[in-house]
């Protein structure tokens, strides 16, 4: 993430906070189907956990990546 802030390129940091939006939406997907099935078995902890770590890191990606074009936009002029 330390690079980020040094990133000038933004088509780079548009296709990271699409990507971070995109993560978010397949752990609401994965959750969603978790919801569905309701079993209590390690494939449903596996995938709450994958779910967990994919939102988390999906929305930190996409609120460095929207902060460092606010940052950007602001100092264009």
């Amino acid at each position: 993430m330390k690079k980020l802030r040094e990133c000038e390129n933004d088509t780079l940091l548009v296709a990271l906070l699409l990507a971070g939006i995109l993560m978010v939406m397949g752990a609401y997907r994965i959750f969603s189907y978790l919801c569905e099935t309701a079993a209590l078995d390690a494939r449903t902890f596996l995938l709450g956990a994958a779910c967990l770590l994919l939102a988390v890191v999906g929305f930190l990606l996409a609120r460095r990546s929207f902060r460092r074009l606010q940052y950007l936009r602001d100092n264009e002029e």
